[in-house]
């Protein structure tokens, strides 16, 4: 009505400036009305869409609680399980280090009676047997008691760290610690390591206070107890005897796991008793037609090398009787003298070893001459086999 009024009526133009204004007040005015009533609406549903998410979020909440619960009961029947396989696995290791060591001890005692088991027949017809060893050289028998007195072990740890940077006298205070540490009721009484040799390629060479201690930590149990505490990466070397082997058929395959195993249950030889056999001579320089040749045999036992020497060895269907390897002395190749290398030769000039010239045996143009550099002789060379020295 107003806008009617404005624009049919002839007003002043002050009333129709004032009654415009009105107009404007009036519409700005229902506008704020509508917005506000508009407002209210809105502000109902944004509450109603509020509540809705506050439910779904408390159905999640206790939907995730609840499997949080499930998880962690899970969690703890597993943690239960899982204590009692480690428990049990530590009973397990716990009976199987007993049953190796007294597997270890029964071995041991076997090989040790069926060396010194003779017949009925043998016994009565034997002669008594010497007490004394009065023919022995007694370096040699002083030589037999210490090495069976003495352990070689393998160093393999890294050089910063290495055991083999100590003095001799820390490593014997280091292996005594680790003796001392071990627990076991077969224990020899006094145990003790009295001195430390640092040997060629990385090895310590022990000597023990006894042969039973040395017999003693030989055992599997004893030996990893003792490494670990004496070396984190340390392996004591096992004593090898090796046999030579005469006529063995060539079709014997020393390379061969399974040819090994053969001949250990034939002739009655616990299993691992044979550590490596090879042939001396190359397989390229046999003759043609040859059937038969030489081998050496390593054993890890003592007494079953000295059973196999008393009483032979079967290979391949054929009876053989193994002597014992006799290792020949040190000859230097620079000075030609006995009893060490030429790495650790005083001289400074090579010395020949056909004419004894100062210069080497492979430059040597003295076709006629011939001297031995440790007997003096000029009948012989110094490599000659029937040199007085070297027998």
């Amino acid at each position: 009505m107003l806008t009617a009024i404005s624009k049919n009526e002839k007003l002043d133009t002050s009333v129709k400036k004032d009654l415009e204004n009105v107009i404007k007040f009036a519409r700005e005015a229902e506008g704020t009305e509508n917005l506000k009533g508009k407002g209210a609406k809105e502000n109902d549903n944004v509450s109603a869409i509020r509540q809705a998410i506050l439910a779904d979020l408390a159905n999640m909440y206790v939907a995730i609680a609840n499997q949080i619960n499930a998880v962690q009961l899970g969690c703890n029947s597993i943690q239960e399980n899982t204590t009692k396989v480690l428990k049990e696995v530590k009973e397990a290791k716990s009976i199987a280090k007993d049953t190796v060591d007294k597997v270890d001890k029964v071995t041991n005692t076997t090989a040790k009676f069926a060396s010194e088991a003779n017949s009925y027949r043998d016994a009565v017809l034997s002669k008594p047997s010497q007490t004394n060893k009065s023919k022995a050289n007694p370096r040699v028998l002083s030589d037999m008691e210490c090495r069976a007195k003495q352990i070689l072990v393998d160093i393999y740890d890294n050089e910063a760290d290495s055991i083999l940077n100590k003095s001799l006298t820390s490593i014997v205070e280091k292996a005594n610690e680790a003796i001392e540490a071990i627990e076991d009721t077969d224990k020899p009484k006094d145990i003790k390591v009295l001195a430390a040799l640092k040997a060629r390629k990385h090895t310590i060479l022990l000597t023990l206070n006894s042969k039973e201690a040395v017999s003693w930590l030989r055992y599997v149990t004893n030996k990893m107890a003792f490494t670990e505490k004496f070396s984190a990466e340390s392996h004591i070397r096992e004593r090898l005897h090796s046999l030579i082997v005469p006529r063995v058929p060539i079709i014997f395959k020393p390379d061969n796991d399974e040819h090994l195993c053969e001949l250990e249950e034939t002739n009655g030889l616990h299993k691992g008793t044979v550590r490596k056999a090879k042939w001396i001579k190359l397989l390229g320089r046999r003759r043609p037609d040859q059937t038969h040749a030489y081998a050496i045999i390593s054993l890890t036992s003592v007494d079953f090398a000295n059973i196999i020497i008393r009483d032979g060895l079967f290979i391949c269907g054929t009876k053989v009787r193994p002597k014992k390897q006799k290792h020949e002395p040190i000859q230097c190749m620079k000075c030609r003298r006995w009893g060490h290398f030429a790495s650790e030769c005083p001289l400074e000039t090579d010395v020949c070893g056909s004419c004894g010239d100062a210069h080497r045996t492979s430059h040597c143009q003295n076709k006629g001459k011939t001297h031995c550099i440790a007997c003096r002789d000029n009948t012989h060379t110094s490599w000659n086999r029937n040199c007085p020295e070297f027998i």
